[in-house]
């Protein structure tokens, strides 16, 4: 009796055992994304440039830990804010933070946050604002080349002057990734909403407004 219970034990381990190595590994991707959840790595830094509208852009992240970056980004505009109703040029520049807070391998999340100051241009007077972007993000990693993302933006701002004060944009993000090496990375995002309460000589004050911003770049891993 005893001996066919070690049997039916024995059976039962070696039925455990071939389900787990049967189990995918989890899908980890690269290890780093632009869009996604996943940092850059602690010591290591990524290079990106973009472009689209309503912006070209140059932006460098620093991975200070393992679940952490820094960065700087750098911007010249032809739509003001993102706003689909107001083309003008600007330029801006932030600093930038990510954290991730979850990377199961078939999903990451993470948040998003910075503080920047930017300038509008008309050939009568220059507006100057504030800005202050706030995000989650969640990035899928596709098998070891593609990620998709997707996730919620709140890029706050405030101009100043007589129609100035707060506008705030609520953006739902969709992007792709894909890798050509382990180092460069292309990819593709948008981002769509509203803007709520929008403050600027260049829009009706007050009003809600489209925000919608489309770029396509690439990234390379230092």
């Amino acid at each position: 009796m005893h001996g066919n219970a070690r049997i039916a034990a024995l059976l039962a381990l070696v039925s455990i055992t071939s389900w787990a190595a049967e189990e995918p590994a989890p899908r980890a991707g690269q290890g780093w994304t632009l869009l996604g959840a996943q940092t850059v790595g602690d010591g290591a830094n990524v290079v990106a440039v973009e472009a689209g509208f309503p912006a070209l852009a140059v932006t460098f992240f620093h991975g200070v830990t393992s679940i952490e970056d820094v960065g700087v980004r750098l911007a010249f505009n032809y739509g003001f804010e993102g706003l689909v109703s107001a083309i003008v040029p600007g330029m801006r520049v932030e600093g930038l933070a990510r954290l991730r807070l979850l990377d199961t391998g078939h999903v990451n999340i993470g948040l998003r946050g910075g503080v920047g100051v930017f300038a509008y241009f008309t050939g009568a007077f220059t507006v100057p604002g504030v800005t202050i972007p706030l995000g989650l993000d969640v990035g899928i990693p596709v098998g070891s080349a593609f990620a998709i993302s997707t996730g919620v933006g709140l890029p706050l701002f405030i101009t100043f002057g007589n129609t100035g004060g707060l506008t705030a944009p609520i953006l739902f993000d969709a992007g792709l990734e894909y890798w050509l090496s382990k180092a460069w990375e292309a990819n593709l995002h948008a981002r769509m909403g509203p803007a709520l309460n929008a403050t600027s000589p260049f829009v009706q004050v007050g009003s809600a407004q489209i925000a919608f911003e489309l770029s396509v770049g690439m990234a390379f891993k230092l």
